[in-house]
């Protein structure tokens, strides 16, 4: 059924040529020029300037590029361009402050909105401002849009397709540049405030913006924001969450037993039984074996009030090495530290830009650009825990019982045994605290001048500094911790073991016996905490220096047009240094990962050359026929404190026709060779250690909790892509139908040697699947069991994505003073495959989100707005956002597909997961005053039924958060002014 969909959806191939903006006749009017449908630049001279091109000229771009205006902030009441960005079909909102908890970490820049298209990962967008690099403003290399200043932008145009020839590095999966409005004029203000219906995430912003001529020749322009979110706490604030859903893994079979369930089980109000909050007596591996709930031995399943007496513990219906089905754990969210994280982190920023132009004479233009921004935000990360923690039979913690059954020395007196095995979630302990703090600096200072009425050239020097600390608190100490829960007694006092046998080299002074029996029990364990515990923190500071140089201009004039060029060249430095505790550079703390100490560098030196040619103009069947091309070489060289020096050598490429019959119909092709070399944190970052959850499929299925080395790798190779785009725009000149617009755009991007992560369930499935490579990132013990996954950054074979947007607009007067105007934008994702030596893995039409793999895309998205003019002084919009129906995770196989059977190991309860539909409404109310020249308020409802997301396992314990609304019903207001 898809592929048939894609073959009629690329039949009929468009490319876009018309804006995101569906701002009605008042509100254009208001935006200006910006809230014009092309996305086109207008310079006093009459000649375009395409973000996808640096060719100024009248001929359109092969390129297909699209716009969001300011007309669109301002129908949504968008406090924030990412999350404006982020809401488009194309985009995928994978980092922002929702999706913190899937990677938890020193390097986590909490609360960053950071753009994703095509879901082939943020670090294949290349994000602009004004045409030029910004400093990266994470430890990842990526842009965070929440340091450019909203209230200046004039419009963001975004190249939905490779464009490295022209761009340099990291434009794989398109571009998207921020445009300034550098020429405003006047003063304007905005504020808002907003809430959700559960009474939380609290959210309020102002922002300012003036601008002057400081003469006839200097025009400077200042604004900045401000905006803080309360955020969303954890699970255990939705009702949708509260009860978690969890995967729980079949039991290993006995040999010759035919399986009675599917081998994995997505189900609700599952609960963490083996790593209870009060500690319990675990059973071996063996006990699970055969059963669904294993065969405990008198030393097992005995849990503990929070004084530490013992007591049975109640199992559920269902029960495996982690996760149990029912029983005695009423809301899992409250005793669970898997799903202790918060659904949306508090996050506060600010950002500031000022823009001073000059004319120095009428050829000659000056320009010097400053922006300052921070951002602070909030996470929380898991407590410590175990499953098999071994207690010594003459630990003075043991709590006694007056029921021979229930007490500990007891049972191992009779039965022989001086130790047995506890499992605990210490929340007790308490949780890691992470507190990030990012604050940038960038200063861009620049002049054009034009050799002549046909030529121009331009250059400019950009300094930009990324100053970035994270401290994690309460971070556990994995030494101290298995130290201090090893106690013994001397004299009737309980010290550490290591303090009391007879190797005096182990001695730990600072050691505090741990008590695990109960909760935060016993005069001990405040010392005890404070041992096992200590702060870190990962600092790192990102320098970057640009200098480049244009040229364009017309060689000569053709028939149909001037034939433009542009060639030019650039240099760029872009380092990175880091520090962190000395805790950390041991990697001796067990979760939210250990900090390292960070050194590299990388030069790019490139020259560029560029061509539009006009073949053909105004004659029968060619309105319009012309030919482009763009052609990049790149050296790189890349040199670390810690690793061998290497170079790079890189030639990027572009080719392009457009071909318009008639006036009203536009056709477009590319194809491009693209590429992204690796940057500094991936090749010179920090590895650090963390655990994740894993179903063992080369142990039986077993269910464990693994430690994970993640982070850089200094042997990665560029990625290269081949990306191809074509299509057609359909627009109207006259008549009924010239109010209408229609666009397809079909990409194919083709990448190899493609940098990312595997996740850990990945890379034990594979390595079960025979992928040699897989099996060497996996490290097992004597018995068999994981001890450790290195799941660093690789390069892992070749990513697909292949689909196809959809716009139409139309705009229709109702009477003399009245409008409404539509917009339509839409996706199909045909292919976002992951291709390795074993095979492929196709995540178009994922909408589920599995711990510790990759996020995938829905294969359908629609995102429609309706605006309503009712007068001057009355505007309503509605805005409609659709996901399609999807599946949880690519390699389940639910009751009902091809090859199901219990037997297959990737068999599972359920895979479907449904659609959701988001509706968000506004009313926007314009004042005519004397003292302003535009007044308005505005209010609205974002989610306005309420929507959950689907029920399904996820990051914060239930939902992916990536694509839908973990909030719920949020209501916003507020006022914007301009005088």
């Amino acid at each position: 059924m898809k592929k048939g969909v894609m073959y009629a959806a690329t039949s009929c191939v468009f490319a876009i040529a018309t804006s995101l903006a569906g701002a009605s006749a008042a509100q254009a009017q208001a935006a200006g020029e910006a809230a014009q449908s092309s996305a086109a630049q207008e310079d006093e001279d009459d000649t375009i300037v395409i973000t996808g091109s640096r060719i100024r000229s009248s001929f359109d771009q092969p390129t297909p590029v699209t716009m969001l205006d300011t007309a669109r902030l301002d129908q949504r009441g968008a406090t924030n361009l990412g999350d404006a960005l982020n809401e488009l079909p194309s985009f995928r909102a994978s980092e922002s402050a929702a999706t913190a908890g899937l990677s938890p970490g020193p390097g986590l820049n909490v609360g960053g909105r950071i753009l994703d298209l095509r879901g082939l990962g943020s670090l294949r967008t290349l994000t602009l401002v004004d045409g030029k690099r910004f400093v990266p403003s994470t430890t990842q290399g990526t842009v965070d849009t929440n340091m450019v200043p909203s209230i200046l932008l004039s419009r963001a145009e975004v190249v939905t397709g490779g464009a490295s020839a022209v761009y340099g590095s990291d434009a794989v999966s398109g571009v998207v540049n921020l445009i300034m409005d550098r020429g405003f004029t006047g003063y304007k203000v905005n504020g808002q405030l907003g809430i959700s219906n559960e009474d939380d995430n609290f959210t309020r912003q102002v922002g300012a913006a003036g601008g002057w001529d400081l003469g006839p020749d200097v025009h400077l322009v200042i604004g900045g924001e401000w905006e803080k979110a309360e955020g969303v706490d954890a699970c255990r604030d939705r009702d949708w969450c509260v009860g978690g859903m969890t995967i729980v893994g079949r039991n290993p079979l006995a040999p010759g037993q035919e399986p009675t369930i599917p081998s994995s089980n997505v189900v609700a109000n599952g609960s963490v039984w083996t790593t209870d909050f009060h500690g319990i007596t675990t059973p071996p591996a063996s006990a699970y074996t055969g059963v669904d709930l294993p065969v405990l031995r008198p030393i097992d399943g005995i849990t503990f009030n929070d004084d530490g007496t013992p007591r049975r513990y109640e199992l559920g219906s269902y029960a495996n090495r982690i996760w149990m089905i029912g029983g005695e754990t009423a809301t899992p969210a409250e005793e669970n530290v898997y799903f202790d994280f918060p659904i949306v982190s508090p996050t506060e920023r600010y950002s500031a830009m000022g823009l001073l132009t000059m004319d120095a004479t009428e050829d000659l233009s000056f320009e010097l650009g400053v922006t300052v921004g921070g951002s602070d935000g909030k996470h929380r990360s898991t407590a410590y825990r175990s499953i098999a923690i071994t207690i010594q039979d003459d630990n003075p913690f043991i709590p006694r019982s007056d029921d021979p059954t229930l007490d500990i020395p007891t049972i191992l007196a009779d039965s022989g045994d001086t130790s047995f095995t506890l499992g605990k979630g210490f929340d007790d302990v308490g949780p890691v605290q992470i507190d990030a703090r990012n604050r940038v600096f960038r200063i861009v200072a620049g002049a054009e001048y034009d050799l002549s009425s046909d030529w121009t050239a331009d250059v400019y020097y950009q300094f930009g500094r990324n100053s970035f600390r994270s401290d994690l608190r309460n971070n556990t100490i994995t030494a101290n911790i298995v130290k201090a829960l090893d106690a013994t007694s001397v004299g009737g006092e309980p010290v550490c073991r290591v303090n009391a046998d007879a190797d005096p080299s182990n001695d730990d002074p600072a050691c505090v016996p741990l008590n695990p029996f109960g909760y935060a029990n016993g005069p001990l364990f405040a010392a005890a905490a404070d041992y096992v515990t200590a702060d870190g923190f990962q600092t790192s500071i990102t320098k970057q220096h640009v200098v480049a140089a244009n040229v364009t201009g017309s060689l000569v004039e053709l028939p149909a047009g001037p034939l433009g060029v542009a060639f030019g060249a650039e240099y760029r430095s872009d380092s990175l240094t880091g520090d962190t505790d000395a805790i950390s550079q041991a990697g001796g703390f067990f979760n939210a990962g250990n900090g390292s100490i960070i050194s590299g560098k990388i030069e790019v030196t490139e020259g560029y050359g560029e061509i539009d040619v006009p073949l053909l103009a105004d004659v029968a069947f060619a309105s319009e026929l012309g030919l482009s091309a763009a052609i990049r070489q790149t050296h790189y060289s890349r040199s670390s404190d810690f690793t061998p020096s290497s170079t790079v050598n890189a030639t990027t490429w572009k080719v392009g026709a457009v071909w318009a019959p008639v006036d009203e119909v536009r056709f477009r092709v590319t194809r491009s060779r693209d590429i992204r070399a690796p940057n500094i944190p991936e090749l010179f970052g920090p590895q650090t250690t963390r655990t994740g959850i894993l179903t063992d499929v080369g142990n039986g299925g077993v269910q464990v909790i693994v430690p994970i080395t993640s982070g850089s790798n200094p042997n990665l190779l560029p990625e290269k892509a081949d990306t191809f785009t074509a299509g057609v725009v359909i627009q109207p000149q006259s008549g009924f139908l010239s109010r209408f617009r229609a666009s397809i755009d079909y990409y194919d991007i083709d990448i190899a040697d493609a940098i990312g992560v595997l996740g850990q369930q990945n890379i034990v499935q594979r390595c079960e699947d025979g992928d040699a490579l897989s099996c060497t990132l996996i490290t097992r013990d004597s018995d068999n069991n994981v001890t450790n996954i290195n799941d660093t950054v690789q390069n892992v074979n070749r990513l697909i994505a292949r689909g196809v947007d959809f716009q139409l607009n139309y705009a229709q007067p109702l009477g003399s003073d009245n409008a409404l105007s539509l917009v339509l934008l839409a996706n199909y994702v045909n292919d976002l495959i992951t291709v390795d030596s074993v095979g492929s893995t196709d995540r178009a039409g994922q909408t589920g989100l599995r711990g510790g793999t990759p996020a995938g895309i829905p294969d359908w998205t629609i995102d429609a707005t309706a605006s309503l003019d009712i007068g001057q002084s009355f505007t309503f919009n509605a805005h409609v956002r659709w996901i399609n129906s999807g599946f949880f995770f690519p390699s389940f196989i639910e009751p009902g597909d091809e090859g199901f059977s219990l037997a297959n190991p990737n068999s599972a309860n359920t895979n479907s997961v449904p659609s959701r539909t988001y509706v968000d409404l506004m009313a926007t109310y314009r004042l005519q005053v004397d003292f302003a020249e535009r007044l308005e308020f505005y209010a609205g409802v974002d989610n306005v039924f309420n929507q959950d997301p689907p029920n399904f396992p996820g990051a914060n314990g239930a939902g992916n958060n990536v694509l839908f609304n973990p909030v719920g019903r949020m209501f916003k207001g507020g006022l914007r002014a301009r005088f």
